[in-house]
């Protein structure tokens, strides 16, 4: 156990946290340093009173709402259940319905005293869910300890450093007596796609400063030895090893220690010990548009379903492939073509069109990557005493699935139907919420396809104007061609004129006239 700090059998201090002065309309266009009576003045007291009333309100009505779906003596699959529900009436992805329930319940179980302050307008919103964030590694107790001081501060005057600097002040004090994750409890590895897009990604290792040191050090250490092995290798002419990309060889120079050290991470075998580790369920998959292939599109490719990669990379990745897999689609809608099977199992290649159609949990705000770990699901039950009653092995009525959610699915407490015209499935969520969710498409097949049908406008375009040419709409008539002789000619004597240099003079009465050709006006200039 670790010690207390002191007095905390009595809790944290009470610190009388006031403002200098009241937040009046007139304090308050002050500290936003905007001159009083101004519109820049009336904009600021107006988005005061917006937020102290109306975006409480909102918030105040929602905290209560997802508090509502949060009960302590629901099991694992009702909580899963409800933060679904959750996730779909936020419109956000399932980890973030989660947060929402678990800070909901918590603002109204151990911050009552700050809620209620939100509730009459007088603590920001920001500020509370701040507060939120601030108080999770706290015990129930201790939040609620929290909850009575800062609760008792004066929120509606102080400004917003002043309300940091205590709260961080205040959750300061519990020191060690705060719930916290041990070092070796927060041992993790995670695999982050850049948001950029740019084919690259990321691998962070979390763990206890001394394992992580010691594994950079060994990593060093094997680094260096490559180095030295690439040096050596060079002066005997020798294969040099991990030189992944044949730079070393080009150059004539060992590879920097940065590179080697990613070369070894990811090429060197993985040590289990006893524990056999099997061959991967499914290839790595690259999704590339045939014109992208081609070179005639920049369009991007995905790389396991979800992480977009650009069109050289894809090009270069299927340049190396031993082998690659045509799959057809339709070239305006994305969709894939229609395949059957009279039986309950899923063909290869109706699994590999599925996964790349649902490379994330179809259930809608999970995020799951089930590209690799995933099941396929009839969306209609599949009769397998009757099979021609129960629903198809078709990839109309087929989709992947997590784990989690395909067990849930099975129990009744998910329930999925599709709409065959549309492509809409409708999914029930317990009795907690109803969402729809349109099929996933290729959208790249689709950025392909706008590009198509606007070359096929612009062709047929280019047929009607050949045949208003070959009809001679555009031809001029004889009165036509004689006003723009005579407009020509007009021209070419003006800019004779006003080019000679006794022209131009205040007193210059401009050119003479023309005698009229045909019988016409003189051009209006």
């Amino acid at each position: 156990m670790c010690p207390a700090p002191p007095g905390a059998a009595e809790g944290p201090p009470r610190k009388d946290v006031r403002a200098r002065r009241a937040l009046t309309a007139a304090a308050l266009v002050e500290r936003a340093e905007v001159a009083p009576r101004t519109p820049e003045a009336e904009t600021v007291l107006r988005i005061h009173r917006r937020r102290r009333e109306q975006h409480a309100a909102f918030y105040v009505a929602e905290v209560r709402d997802l508090a509502s779906l949060w009960s302590e003596e629901d099991d694992g699959d009702e909580k899963a259940l409800h933060a679904l529900a959750a996730a779909a009436g936020l419109r956000t992805k399932l980890g973030r319905g989660e947060d929402r329930l678990r800070d909901a319940h918590i603002a109204l179980t151990d911050l009552p005293g700050c809620f209620a302050r939100v509730a009459a307008g007088e603590l920001p919103v920001d500020w509370f869910e701040w507060l939120l964030r601030s108080v999770l590694r706290l015990t129930a107790h201790q939040r609620r300890q929290v909850d009575e001081r800062v609760a008792a501060w004066e929120l509606d005057a102080i400004d917003v450093e002043r309300f940091y600097r205590e709260l961080r002040l205040l959750i300061d004090w519990f020191g060690r007596a705060a719930v916290r994750e041990t070092p070796e409890e927060r041992r993790a590895v995670h695999v982050r796609p850049s948001p950029d897009g740019d084919g690259t990604a990321c691998l962070s290792v979390v763990g206890p400063a001394p394992e992580i040191l010691a594994l950079g050090r060994r990593l060093d250490a094997a680094a260096r030895a490559v180095q030295d092995a690439q040096r050596g290798a060079l002066e005997t002419g020798a294969p040099l090893p991990f030189d992944l990309d044949g730079e070393a060889l080009r150059q004539q120079r060992h590879l920097p220690l940065a590179a080697l050290r990613y070369a070894i991470m990811t090429r060197s075998a993985l040590e289990t010990g006893a524990v056999e580790v099997p061959e991967p369920a499914f290839r790595l998959s690259v999704v590339v548009p045939v014109l992208s292939l081609l070179g005639r599109s920049h369009a991007p490719a995905t790389l396991d379903g979800t992480v977009p990669i650009p069109a050289r990379m894809a090009r270069q990745l299927v340049a190396s492939a031993p082998t690659f897999e045509r799959v057809l689609v339709d070239a305006a809608t994305g969709d894939y073509l229609p395949a059957a099977s009279r039986t309950y199992r899923v063909s290869h290649a109706m699994a590999e069109n599925l996964r790349l159609i649902d490379p994330v949990c179809a259930v809608p705000g999970c995020a799951r990557n089930v590209m690799t770990i995933g099941e396929n699901d009839h969306i209609e039950e599949f009769d397998l005493e009757h099979p021609a009653r129960g629903g198809p092995t078709t990839i109309a009525n087929l989709h992947r699935l997590c784990r989690s959610h395909h067990r849930m699915k099975t129990a009744g407490l998910l329930d999925p139907e599709r709409d065959e015209t549309t492509g809409v499935t409708r999914w029930r969520i317990g009795n907690a919420a109803v969402s729809e969710v349109r099929r996933d498409g290729d959208l790249v097949t689709r950025e392909l396809a706008e590009r198509l049908e606007e070359a096929w406008d612009a062709y047929l375009t280019d047929l009607v104007f050949e045949d208003l040419v070959r009809r001679g709409e555009f031809d001029e008539t004889p009165q036509e061609r004689a006003e723009h002789a005579e407009e020509q000619r007009w021209g070419e004597h003006l800019i004779d004129y006003w080019s000679r240099p006794d022209t131009g003079g205040p007193d210059d009465p401009g050119p003479p006239g023309l005698e009229l050709v045909g019988g016409g006006a003189p051009p209006p200039f």
